[in-house]
């Protein structure tokens, strides 16, 4: 005989249902209070037994407010998954820890098929620590965890497309420099969307999701629809289950909980910081948001969380004092709410602005735009006071890279909204041939812009952001918002790696760059004045002559100094003067003048083919040190080798001495000569 199930009424928070010694306590809300209960199951090692469910009925006895609160005497040591049941109709619970029923990627399932796992986790952190990496120190890289490592031979087949697919890519991502990984929702979905429900508009999927337009019941399961009618969710920007780690993204018949945390172990132990990307679907509270991310935080280890959705109010979950340290990403933050006015500390600030005004400038400059200047010097050097400030060329939700200089439109036809959905205008620029290209001329362009693209990126003041894939020319084929693609459009090609290494080179060239001078990461704003009386000021604009920047409507020129004589002790003091030349022709560029005792030597020029960025580079010196000519879209890095003299009556580094007729300050030096500048 069935032993009778004996209740109590239990605290109404936490919600979902945990372990207390040998009972279980459940809180949740129900939409439909019509024959609302709980549906108990026996469970072996995640097999769950539907064959003998145990139904407990909720009457308002165990009501408070919404909330329906119950303690189950001795049900730990005898049921191991549940489910919820209103108004008819039984689901998992949306607060769940662990979900069983969404394992495999791609497979639809009703919301009766899914269930909810009870789960008393004891995970050993060991000596894991998060590393706090400050915002003018990151490099943040950005991956969806299943298309990242599909195609990739290097990984274990088993393992692609998971977690463990990540941690194969470790010694990867720290061989290029980067100091967090993103990635794009990690929590447990459905990976089955109705394709006649979404009913986009011209936006990314991402932007305008609800759940009426998503056809989800109220635990964020599909209904029913026609198999004809269904595609899968690649990206994930879909309510459910918020708590839980997305089953399908770990190893089969692992737990996926432990697998994300030994993940980020991992990761904490290369010193890579760990961020999510967070959907909060429309209709969730305040509270609710805070308690997702405090799970996450206290739970996960995870060390930053982007948030994702409309109508949330970041500041006000931003001023938890759990978050205190940890990286939250989003639009824009109210700082003066926040602080008062006063300016945050560079090492204590957490918060950063993740927008896209960057990424359409730079791209407007990298294709020769008028009129965009002005915009890309305020972008390029902008440096939060308060908090950080993400910059990128390419994020998930638009052309990839490579795209942006092969297409000059999108071609999203495969995503079955007859190419309605999307960014229409990539502001990109093919080359001069529309799509993939064998022309010399073509190919060697395109490699040029690539540089120019990842120049302006890295040298840039705010942090950067790479989309995984970029570095090695990763193709989408045009189709610029593949969040259905679960195919070789959506996944990163991992055969362009071999083909485009010399890019990967030249990242790294770049990453190395910007962490050996602190003048492209600074924590405060320049503030383009010689306030320390050395004769040159911090940060200078000038054009294609030297001192005189060209800021009008029609400029595609714009040249960069920065005084390496402001860094502080033990950081690298050398000039580095970048030349940016967008125009369609080549041009001649006036340098600034040195300091008596330093001279000029060329680092780097996008337009040259024939440099190997996989050694360490060498500048060489200038023979004329006055003058360098710039091919047509390309961009310049100069750097000054010797040490400065100060003379004048004031003793400043600046000299009025006149060049000799070379360009040279100093004739007998080698105009061969050179120095090892990494």
């Amino acid at each position: 005989m069935t032993q009778s199930i004996r209740l109590l009424k239990a605290k109404p928070y936490p919600l979902g249902m945990y372990v207390r010694g040998k009972d279980l306590v459940f809180s949740g809300k129900f939409n439909n209070d019509s024959g609302c209960g709980i549906i108990l199951y026996h469970c072996t090692d995640g097999v769950i037994d539907a064959a003998r469910p145990r139904i407990v009925p909720l009457t308002d006895q165990y009501r408070q407010g919404s909330l329906y609160s119950v303690r189950i005497l001795d049900g730990a040591e005898e049921f191991g998954a549940y489910q919820l049941m209103s108004g008819g109709n039984r689901y998992a619970d949306p607060y769940s820890t662990k979900i069983v029923g969404l394992e495999e990627f791609g497979t639809y399932r009703k919301s009766d098929e899914v269930y909810s796992l009870i789960s008393d986790d004891d995970y050993d952190w060991g000596n894991d620590r998060n590393p706090h990496t400050p915002f003018d120190q990151s490099f943040i890289y950005l991956v969806n965890v299943r298309g990242y490592t599909m195609l990739d031979t290097s990984v274990p087949v088993r393992h692609r497309g998971t977690f463990l697919g990540l941690v194969r890519k470790i010694d990867y991502l720290k061989s290029l420099g980067v100091t967090a990984i993103e990635l794009m929702p990690v929590y447990e979905q459905p990976s089955v969307l109705s394709r006649k429900s979404l009913e986009l508009s011209h936006t990314p999927v991402h932007r305008d999701m609800s759940r009426s337009r998503a056809m989800v019941n109220e635990a964020g399961i599909l209904k029913q629809v026609d198999d004809a009618d269904r595609l899968v969710n690649l990206w994930g920007f879909e309510p459910g289950f918020p708590f839980a780690v997305r089953s399908a993204f770990a190893v089969k018949g692992n737990d996926p909980s432990e697998e994300f945390k030994d993940m980020v172990k991992e990761f904490h132990r290369a010193g890579i910081e760990v961020i999510i990307q967070t959907y909060f679907a429309e209709g969730l509270t305040h509270q609710e948001m805070q308690e997702i991310i405090r799970y996450w935080v206290s739970e996960y280890h995870i060390d930053g969380i982007h948030i994702k959705g409309v109508n949330i109010n970041s500041t006000l979950l931003s001023q938890d004092p759990l978050l205190s340290d940890i990286k939250i990403f989003d639009y824009g933050f109210d700082y003066w709410q926040l602080y008062k006015g006063a300016p945050r500390e560079p090492s204590k600030r957490n918060l950063a602005e993740y927008k896209d005004d960057f990424e359409f400038t730079a791209r407007h400059f990298l294709k020769g735009d008028d009129n965009i200047i002005p915009s890309f010097l305020n972008l390029s050097q902008e440096t939060g006071i308060n908090g950080g400030v993400v910059h990128y060329i390419c994020n998930y939700d638009g052309a990839r890279l490579v795209d942006l200089v092969t297409y000059d439109h999108k071609y999203n036809e495969a995503n079955g909204e007859n190419n309605t959905d999307g960014i229409n205008d990539n502001v990109s620029w093919n080359c001069g041939v529309e799509g993939k290209s064998r022309r010399r001329d073509v190919t060697e362009l395109r490699t040029r812009q690539i540089r120019n693209a990842l120049t302006m990126l890295f040298l840039s003041q705010g942090t950067p952001m790479l989309f995984g894939g970029d570095e090695f020319c990763n193709s989408q084929d045009g189709n610029n918002n593949p969040y259905c693609q679960d195919n070789s459009t959506g996944w990163v090609e991992w055969k362009n790696y071999a083909r485009h290494k010399s890019l990967v080179d030249f990242t790294k060239f770049l990453v190395g760059l910007r962490n050996k001078y602190s003048v492209f990461r600074t924590p405060v704003p320049y503030r383009l004045m010689d306030y320390k009386a050395i004769g040159y000021p911090d940060f200078s604009y000038h054009g294609i002559e030297a001192w005189r920047p060209d800021l009008s409507a029609y400029s595609h020129t714009i040249g960069m100094l920065y005084c390496g004589l402001y860094s502080d002790k033990g950081q690298e003091r050398s000039f580095v003067y970048v030349a940016y030349n967008m125009h369609w022709e080549d041009k001649e560029f006036s340098l600034p003048e040195l300091p008596q005792g330093c001279e000029w030597q060329i680092l780097c020029d996008t337009s040259d083919m024939e440099t190997d960025f996989g050694s360490p580079r060498r500048g060489k010196t200038l023979k004329n040190q006055a003058l360098s000519n710039l091919k047509a879209r390309s961009i310049s890095i100069f750097i000054s080798k010797g040490e400065p003299v100060r003379t004048g009556r004031n003793k400043s580094y600046a000299t009025n001495e006149p060049r000799n007729s070379s360009g040279s300050a100093n004739a007998s030096e080698s105009a061969n000569a050179e120095t090892d500048v990494r």
